[in-house]
């Protein structure tokens, strides 16, 4: 795999930087430690904020702001006239592989678009491979990784180590097992209801098609896998009487007119009395069916027990209403928008400790109350006790008007789910009342059709008993072959459904350790390592190892200190102070990244030492440098550190020109005027200032003379190692540039007086006499005074000479190769 660093970087018009026309240019070496000093407010976190910009899209600190605040309107500098930001990347390969160029503009429209002028194709593609968490870095993810909880630095270390696209998948996996989830995204609960139903339904029929088939046929024979043969066999009972033969022979019992069949008995017996025993015996078979046992009553008890245990668990939690407030307020605090994890978004009341975690557990009690009502429902739908009592209320013979049936109103509020315990208490003292009922209307009907059965003709009896149970099996059988086939059609569904549910569960489990393994593999590879470069970055420290471990069955990452002053597994987050809790978070994040082999070899660290005492910052300087740079190592890391730190500058400014070390500095004045890194603009600034002066533009070459002036002085300072007050670098007044001229002429007048000044005679006089008064006299005392006689184009462009004459004064040339140099010192070469 070809994999890439950084080697150059352009940016204008993003953020604080301007540069309108005259981009910032930073450039990288690949096999050196890379750090940029600027003091605050000069332009580095613009710095580390485009390059995210570019890779990821977005700047986390506008990300963070409310829709209200309209973040993504701060991302193009206020001041650029053209109101676009360009950021142009250059990547060189590990391999040998040509570079790629990537420039991602956010136009003036808010558009960003990402090309790549080398031909690179899919840019935006390539840019999402170096999206790795630890390409990244600033002082804000040391210390969060250290003081989340445990589930989030699991989740956040496995992006570390590469693992966030399964952390992500097996979050998706756990999501697609939730039962709740399955039963309301697939509709599994209500099909099995449903099925349950229906199966218990199609059992009643088919005990009715038996029960009428036996009437007319005979006992035994029939089966509900054999249908044909019942229908044959009733057909052919009712062929042998002979009343009723002439109107079977040329038809079956499925299409017997039955009302010219009842005619014909009516014709024998000619009267009433037929009609009405035919309802009897349909009366009496129908409650003789719809006996309530025991098991039926019991049923219903156990619906009031589980209702009663819903009733408890909501009230435990509250007002129902409260369940979708909670939620909300867990996708707030969890959103990208939300600014402080720790505050309320509803009573905006600030916490001791994030929110998420106490939301999330709130609102499981709701969901285990809602999933026992889902679960009331569920068994309501089922019950036998309640189909029990709707068969009772609808039974012709029981006479229960519509307005008086309970089941009507009891349907509908299960059905809304709003089912209380009271009702459900309704329904069994109604069932029991209908079970006497019952028996008292069956009594009677049973009787009547005795009397009845005794006035009419016995042959006459017989023939209306046998054609009405004869009309039942035809119904039935109607019935159970409208109902049979929607019914397979539900059960295979439902098996369906359940084999997915099985499997889901078993995968995500089989995920889940897999996951787990390679988690805790990606664990062990760092660990010694992690605790080596702890060690480093806290020398004269306690020896504490810290130890991560990954919990058994879930993502969380546990951070322990496996040896605290004797006593074992104590809580880093707990024990650390905050320097050494970063210390700890360099060493995983530095450890991760070094045994990283995806596509990006870069590491930009902003300001992560910002914790840390000199010693410790040295310490985590060295280690960069010594055991994780590429070019110390085969293997190591292209570091690229921004920092404001002046006693790191110091040490930036001694590696500087190494093998292994390249220093730049920022200076400029945004976010208005132009930031440049002072070593290679230099000479830009001075043609600059050439090119407006020979222009007579004055007002726009006589700035860039100052930076000019103020960057040559500065280089004289800092390489000639001239004392200067403390306060020199740090005043706000316009009185810099006397003060680098004082510096420099009252630190040569005092070598000079002890007599161990470097500088000829010549180059003395000529500074003390000529250019230091020159550019005094013609620049510096108008330009922070605003007395004297103002500029003209040709006193600037002889004050452009005088600079160069001046910084000459403190060169000499090297007879080794014929080269102007500066001297080391004022007092060496």
């Amino acid at each position: 795999m070809t994999r890439y660093f950084l080697g150059e970087l352009a940016i204008e018009g993003f953020r604080g930087i301007n540069n309108d026309g005259d981009p910032l240019v930073l450039r990288f070496k690949v096999d050196a430690v890379n750090s940029i000093h600027a003091p605050n407010g000069v332009g580095k976190s613009s710095i580390f904020e485009a390059i995210h910009f570019a890779i990821y899209g977005n700047v986390p600190r506008l990300k963070a702001l409310q829709d209200a605040e309209q973040g993504d309107g701060y991302v193009v500098n206020k001041f650029h006239p053209g109101q676009q930001a360009t950021i142009d990347l250059i990547f060189k390969s590990d391999d040998g592989t040509p570079d790629i160029t990537i420039k991602v503009t956010r136009a003036a429209n808010g558009a960003r678009v990402v090309t790549s002028p080398s031909g690179r194709p899919h840019p935006e593609q390539f840019l999402a491979t170096l999206q790795e968490d630890f390409v990244l870095v600033d002082y804000g993810r040391f210390a969060k990784l250290i003081d989340i909880s445990a589930l989030e630095r699991g989740r956040s270390f496995a992006s570390l180590v590469g693992l966030s696209r399964y952390s992500k998948l097996r979050q998706a996996l756990d999501g697609a097992r939730r039962t709740q989830n399955i039963n309301s995204d697939l509709g599994l609960s209500a099909l099995d209801v449903e099925v349950k139903t229906n199966e218990r339904a199609l059992s009643a029929i088919e005990r009715r098609i038996i029960a009428a088939h036996d009437e007319v046929a005979g006992a035994g024979g029939a089966a509900i896998d054999k249908l044909a043969g019942a229908k044959t066999a009733v057909t052919s009972a009712l062929s042998s009487i002979a009343l009723l033969k002439p109107l079977v022979s040329s038809e079956t019992v499925m299409d017997l007119d039955f009302d010219a069949a009842e005619k014909a008995i009516e014709k024998e017996e000619g009267g009433e009395a037929r009609r009405k025993l035919d309802a009897l015996t349909t009366a009496v078979a129908s409650l003789s069916a719809t006996t309530v046992a025991d098991a039926d009553v019991a049923d219903i008890e156990r619906l009031v027990g589980l209702a009663k245990r819903r009733d408890e668990a909501v009230r435990s939690v509250g007002a129902h209403a409260l369940h979708a407030l909670l939620r909300n307020a867990l996708a707030v605090v969890t959103g990208a928008d939300w600014h402080d994890p720790n505050q309320c978004p509803v009573c905006e009341a600030k916490g001791d400790g994030p929110l998420k975690p106490k939301l999330e557990a709130k609102i499981a009690q709701y969901d285990a109350a809602v999933e026992l009502d889902a679960e009331l429902v569920n068994e309501i739908a089922t019950a036998a006790g309640i189909e029990k009592l709707r068969q009772l209320e609808e039974a012709a013979a029981m006479a229960i008007g519509t307005g008086d049936r309970l089941h009507i109103a009891f349907d509908l509020a299960a059905k809304k789910g709003e089912v209380a315990t009271a009702d459900l208490e309704k329904i069994r003292e109604r069932l029991v009342g209908l079970e006497k009922q019952r028996k008292e209307v069956l009594e009677r009907a049973q009787q009547e059709a005795a009397t009845l059965q005794g006035q009419l003709p016995p042959s006459l009896v017989q023939v209306t008993r046998t054609l009405s149970f004869a009309k039942q099996f035809r119904d039935a059988v109607v019935e159970f072959e409208a109902a049979a086939p929607m019914l397979r059609a539900k059960q295979d569904k439902l098996k369906l459904l359940n084999r997915w549910k099985t499997f889901i569960t078993g995968a995500v489990q089989s995920f889940a350790d897999a996951e787990a393994a390679l988690a805790n593999e990606r664990i062990a590879e760092i660990q010694t390592s992690c605790q080596d470069l702890f060690g480093r970055f806290v020398r004269g420290g306690p020896d504490v190892k810290p130890t991560l471990s990954r919990a058994q069955n879930s993502e969380n990452v546990d951070l322990k200190l496996a040896n605290f002053f004797g006593l074992q597994d104590l809580s880093a987050r707990a024990l650390l102070s905050e320097s050494y809790r970063n210390a700890v978070a360099s060493a995983i994040f530095l450890a991760t990244a070094m045994k990283h082999s995806g596509v990006p070899r870069f590491m930009v660290l902003d300001d992560v030492t910002s914790s840390f005492d000199a010693g410790h910052q040295f310490a985590l300087m060295d280690a960069l440098r010594t055991l994780m740079r590429y070019g110390a190592v085969p293997d190591g890391l292209q570091f690229i550190i921004l920092s404001h730190d002046t006693s790191l500058e110091k040490y930036f400014d001694k590696l500087n020109g190494t093998t292994d070390w390249h220093h730049q500095k920022l200076q400029g004045m945004p976010p208005k005027g132009r930031l440049m890194v002072s070593a290679q603009e230099v000479d830009r600034l001075k043609a600059q200032a050439q090119q407006h002066l020979n222009a007579g533009q004055i007002d726009i070459g006589a700035p860039f003379l100052r930076q000019y002036l103020e960057c040559k002085l500065a280089q004289i300072i800092s390489r000639l190692v001239i004392p200067v007050p403390p306060d020199y670098a740090t005043r706000g007044d316009r009185r810099t540039l006397s003060t680098y001229i004082e510096a420099i002429t009252e630190a040569v007048t005092l070598y000079q007086a002890a007599g161990r000044c470097v500088m000829s005679a010549q180059q003395i006089s000529d500074l003390q006499n000529h250019h230091a008064p020159s550019i005094v006299g013609n620049f510096v005392s108008h330009y922070e005074t605003g007395a004297g006689t103002p500029f003209n184009a040709y006193a600037l462009l002889g004050v452009l000479q005088s600079i160069d004459d001046l910084a000459g004064c403190f060169t000499y040339i090297d007879p080794t190769n014929g080269q102007k140099k500066y001297y080391r010192q004022l007092d060496r070469r």
